[in-house]
């Protein structure tokens, strides 16, 4: 298991997390530091909310996105019961920045799968977002903030200025500099399979699955 990132900023207090979590209930977007980078949220299941989202990022809906959960109760709610090589990946990783791709429950919303029968999961281990989860108390939307196309941003000021009213609430915080993105590997075929290198390395990954392949 990977040991919790600590940002460089304290953490958000009850009254932020709250107007947060009000935002998202209303269907709105809120922005919220990571380990790696700023992210984008919303409610993976209001339809209004999901259509924001895609429309903000400029995104096409083709691609789905991420959910960060807690929990395994979390993971059960999207995700049928993971191989166990996807487990075992989870044990030395999560929290941590690793993205699996399994197979999605039945039901979850096209937007988030991209009409796909995977869905792709996280469980972060920045502080801001355990904080954030704990208080939404379900899976939550997320997707780097930043403009399809420019870099990724990693502070609560200049996420302000480029989305401006666009983003309904945004958590103080930074994320740490230099920090490579999530590491995916999908399991949506007999082998499992590196989609994108990252945080959590290739080396790190052989180390727990010999036989990944790129």
């Amino acid at each position: 298991m990977m040991q919790p990132s600590h940002l460089p900023d304290d953490l958000p207090s009850p009254a932020e997390l709250a107007r947060a979590c009000e935002a998202l209930d209303a269907g709105r977007i809120i922005a919220y530091p990571t380990e790696t980078v700023f992210g984008l949220g919303a409610d993976p299941f209001h339809p209004l909310a999901m259509e924001q989202i895609l429309a903000l990022k400029g995104r096409d809906a083709a691609k789905g996105f991420i959910l960060l959960i807690q929990n395994r109760t979390d993971l059960e709610t999207v995700a049928l019961p993971p191989p166990p090589q996807a487990l075992s990946l989870m044990q030395h990783f999560w929290p941590g920045p690793l993205t699996l791709v399994l197979p999605a429950q039945p039901g979850l919303p096209n937007v988030v799968t991209g009409g796909r029968s995977t869905v792709a999961v996280r469980h972060s281990s920045s502080r801001h977002v355990a904080a954030l989860l704990h208080r939404w108390g379900k899976p939550l939307i997320s997707t780097s903030a930043n403009l399809s196309g420019h870099p990724p941003l990693t502070e609560d000021v200049t996420v302000r200025q480029c989305f401006g009213v666009h983003v309904d609430f945004t958590l103080s915080g930074c994320c740490p500099p230099g920090i490579p993105p999530t590491t995916i590997v999908a399991f949506d075929d007999a082998k499992p399979r590196i989609v994108r290198q990252g945080g959590v390395t290739v080396a790190m990954l052989r180390s727990v699955l010999p036989r990944i392949t790129p």
